[in-house]
């Protein structure tokens, strides 16, 4: 039943989904470390170029069937990691993208489907790993050379595309909507603006603790009418969103949105845009601050 021609087949199976992921993800991997800060788990964005090597290499292992027992192993366990973490961010915090081949957009899938890919993918390492044949087999030197040069390859475009989270942390980076009119991003799709009218549209998940802190804040720029108009967008699992509704009282209105629409707008939480003259002057990616600190920071005297 597990014959060895069949187990190769599988190793390149599952070898084949590793170097699709990886290389989806190596393409943008500053889009992946955003993706994982969604997940919850910003203090691991850093470790993003990382996981994508990993997967890349651990997909040459496998596809050109070096030591594909002990590869298997490998892939069962990051596999599980995989599955759990996705598990946790689309339960917990209404995340639906997978992130599972990055910038290939077009395979994006449902999340009941991934679970079910991974969970074979998953069984597939498993039996390769237990019925595999343990045998001392030497590996052709080409192999080595072709892993030395996709790896160098796939090394260095994925430090061109990161970004470290912690060193431009303290930088105002520039957002892609900002200095636009609203007519030419996509905020254009989910609101119409006035030109002689200010607004304020605050982009948050109800799973968010920075976003949180910004209520009050977002509140006070209501009460001091410090802008004409407030729209808020939100996402978020249903559990986040009765403890939010139960502990915080928002005086402005909340469109809901899928996790992955609301994430063309914002990369992280909480996003707000200050937008005048149909024109998106400022973009603050961080908890907002108060009409007073608002003013003095980006209107000073």
């Amino acid at each position: 039943m597990f014959d060895k021609k069949v187990l190769n087949a599988c190793s390149v199976i599952i070898g084949v989904f590793f170097i699709f992921s990886g290389f989806g993800k190596v393409l943008d991997t500053a889009a992946f470390s955003k993706l994982i800060a969604q997940y919850g788990f910003s203090y691991f964005m850093v470790l993003s170029p990382v996981i994508v090597i990993l997967e890349i290499f651990l997909g040459l292992l496998l596809i050109l069937l070096i030591k594909p027992k002990s590869s298997a192993f490998y892939s069962f366990l990051l596999l599980i990691f995989f599955t759990a973490a996705f598990a946790y961010a689309h339960f917990s915090k209404g995340v639906n993208d997978c992130g599972c081949f990055g910038t290939m957009k077009h395979t994006n899938i449902s999340p009941a489907f991934s679970f079910v890919r991974n969970l074979l993918l998953i069984i597939l390492s498993f039996l390769i790993w237990l019925k595999y044949p343990s045998e001392k087999t030497s590996t052709a030197r080409w192999k080595y050379y072709v892993i030395i040069l996709i790896m160098g390859i796939s090394i260095f475009i994925a430090g061109y595309t990161f970004e470290n989270p912690f060193m431009s942390s303290g930088k105002k980076n520039k957002h892609k909507f900002q200095n636009l009119p609203i007519k030419d991003t996509q905020l254009s799709k989910y609101l119409t603006t006035s030109y002689d009218s200010t607004y304020l549209v605050f982009c948050f998940s109800y799973n968010c603790p920075h976003c949180w802190n910004s209520i009050e804040n977002l509140n006070h720029f209501k009460e001091t009418r410090a802008v004409d108009s407030i729209i808020a967008f939100s996402t978020g699992s249903p559990t986040a969103k009765d403890f939010f509704n139960k502990n915080f009282s928002p005086d402005f209105s909340i469109i809901e949105m899928p996790a992955d629409t609301i994430s063309i707008l914002a990369d992280g939480f909480p996003t707000t845009f200050f937008i005048i003259h149909d024109t998106v002057k400022f973009v603050i990616q961080s908890v907002l601050p108060s009409p007073v600190t608002f003013k003095k920071q980006y209107f000073p005297q």
